[in-house]
């Protein structure tokens, strides 16, 4: 694949040195020609003061306006194209018998998932249910459904009003063929429902302010939950189905797909003014708190949650059953979601994940390495503490979560990006190869670390220090960025998925969305933006980095989706951390992946 002619922004919005010697070239070529051009600005800034047809005064060229074709001849002539574009072939999974396929949803239509023929594998899932009566029914309803071919079938807004069916393309959306013929599984759920009653959810509708509502309805579900977990034999997995009007009481609509930062609750903003009125010396008559129904002592505000999601998680997690969260419209289908297909497919791999089940694996990962992700997380309860929690993933695909100890990071005197102390880099790192042995029931022998953040010396030599100790000689440390950099190629689709261009010794860009030749489309509604690694430490060849990247890309086994944008390491960090700050202070998290999803 040849190299596009020139880059779309070589520089926007980099404050970094990656790419510092395509940045060193560009500006020497700009500063040859700043005197000459300062003195041409001169010249035409003066004739442009005199009368209007006199001649130039004499010993001065006669000025000329400059042309887009003039920049683009000093900037051509001074600054050589030499970026190197490859392409790294599609990463092909692993599925029952051993079999290759490069699309989660073929493969497993085909051959059935990786542990098909696993010693030991049962061949049923024991689904809990907790829910309203009437999401009850749907949730059953869904469950019965999948035991046959379910098509590609999308409900859309009719010209008329009201929705009508509409068949997708079987290419791209195929259909799922049932759980048996997808999964070689199951589904058993008799004698483990628990309902949410009537008198329960218009308890719930009475709750004014929406913390205490969110914490109320968590603390029924996780009851229903402890009553499940208590039976013999207990569910694999428990399915939380809640019905929309449930729903806009206990989350907030936003049409933006970033998370944006927790509003302050009531509890904190009254707790505030009443440390005003008592430090300006007002006294209240009565309990402010007590009649508004908040609770502002510290043990009660540690327990209010105010995302549901991620409290629901945090709370049910000692109970030991991973959950399986699903909406009225998840079950039942409408405009707003997938089709019918699509919906089963990322549904029933997630429930079969959680269960303990191995979808499939990733053919490509080199074996006994250890791929850990970094990310950091602020604590709820004092937004100066920083908690740096890591999600590891050995080359099978098993993930495990830990998190550091909380440390102080003040963002007004020192960068707003966290870095680990030394010291904390290296207990973490030590924690992670503890569990990986744990785990895998020996040491890796190669490390890979992924952040979205530069590493910083202390932290660098830590996270090092911790490998080398115990015995792993082989590293690569391995920082993302986003400068907004593109590059395009002729015709009407996005660079192919897998395009990588080497900008500078370690700073690349790769396309882990653009078009895919299998599905014959690129699958995304806006121009795909690149992943850029803007730092890399280590023996590896960036190649070999990037082919690593592609892979963990498509190790989402709580989804049947073709690939993600980033990979396993780094996808989910911010959901996984926002989880972990909502434990119950004292409470141990599990290590393992599936408690988080």
């Amino acid at each position: 694949m040849s190299a596009p002619s020139s880059p779309s922004n070589p520089r926007h919005g980099a404050d970094a040195p990656a790419g510092e010697a395509l940045d060193a070239r560009a500006r020497d070529a700009s500063s040859a020609p700043s005197d000459a051009a300062s003195q041409r600005h001169e010249s035409t800034r003066q004739a442009r003061k005199r009368a209007p047809g006199a001649p130039p005064r004499s010993g001065r060229p006669p000025t000329r306006a400059h042309t887009a074709a003039d920049a683009s001849a000093v900037l051509l002539a001074a600054r050589a194209v030499d970026f190197t574009a490859t392409h790294i072939p599609e990463p092909s999974l692993i599925f029952g018998d051993h079999l290759r396929e490069v699309d989660p949803k073929t493969g497993l239509a085909l051959h059935g998932p990786f542990d098909l023929r696993a010693a030991g594998r049962r061949t049923s899932i024991r689904l809990g249910i907790v829910g309203t009566g009437p999401m009850i029914d749907a949730a059953l309803a869904w469950v019965e459904r999948a035991q046959g071919r379910i098509p590609a079938v999308r409900l859309r807004k009719a010209k008329g009003g009201g929705v009508e069916p509409a068949h997708m393309d079987p290419v791209s959306y195929p259909p799922f063929p049932g759980l048996h013929e997808a999964f070689g599984t199951e589904v058993v759920t008799e004698g483990m429902v628990e309902t949410l009653g009537p008198r329960d959810i218009a308890a719930l509708e009475r709750i004014e302010l929406f913390e205490p509502r969110v914490t109320r309805l968590v603390e029924l579900i996780v009851e229903r939950v402890r009553v499940l977990a208590d039976r013999d034999p207990a569910p694999d997995v428990i399915l939380c189905a809640l019905p929309t009007d449930l729903r806009k009481l206990v989350t907030v609509p936003s049409r933006q797909k970033t998370r944006a930062k927790a509003p302050r609750t009531l509890a904190q903003e009254l707790t505030a003014a009443l440390a005003r009125d008592k430090a300006a010396g007002q006294d209240n008559l009565f309990d402010v708190a007590e009649a508004h129904g908040v609770a502002t002592e510290a043990a009660d505000l540690e327990a209010e949650q105010s995302v549901f999601r991620h409290g629901l998680k945090a709370r049910a997690m000692p109970h030991g059953i991973p959950l399986q969260l699903a909406w009225q419209v998840t079950l039942e289908g409408g405009p707003t979601v997938e089709d019918d297909a699509t919906r089963a497919w990322n549904f029933w791999a997630g429930v079969y994940y959680k269960a303990g089940g191995v979808p499939w694996r990733v053919h490509g990962l080199e074996r006994g390495t250890c791929y850990v992700g970094l990310s950091f997380y602020r604590d709820r309860r004092d937004g100066s503490l920083r908690t740096c929690m890591a999600q590891a993933f050995s080359d099978q695909g098993e993930g495990l979560v830990l998190r550091s100890e909380p440390f102080k990071w003040d963002a007004s005197r020192r960068s707003r990006t966290p870095h680990l102390p030394e010291d904390l880099a290296r207990d973490l790192m030590r924690r992670v190869l503890d569990a990986y042995q744990s785990a895998m029931r020996q040491l890796p022998s190669r490390v890979v670390l992924h952040k979205w953040q530069r590493y910083d010396e202390a932290e660098r030599t830590g996270f090092v220090g911790a490998i080398e100790d115990a015995g792993v000689h082989a590293h690569d440390l391995v920082a993302f960025g986003t400068r907004g950099l593109r590059f395009f190629r002729t015709g009407g689709e996005p660079p192919l998925r897998g395009t990588m261009i080497t900008l500078a010794p370690g700073n690349a860009l790769l396309y882990t969305r653009g078009y895919v030749p299998f599905l014959r489309e690129y699958p995304g509604m806006r121009v795909p933006r690149p992943l850029e690694i803007v730092e890399h430490h280590g023996g590896s060849a960036l190649t070999k980095i990037g082919q690593e990247i592609m892979a963990l890309t498509k190790l989402d086994w709580n989804s049947a989706t073709f690939a993600a944008k980033e990979p396993i390491t780094t996808a989910f960090s911010d959901d996984v951390g926002e989880v972990l700050a909502e434990l119950p202070p004292g409470t141990n998290p599990r290590p393992q992946y599936r408690f988080y999803m």
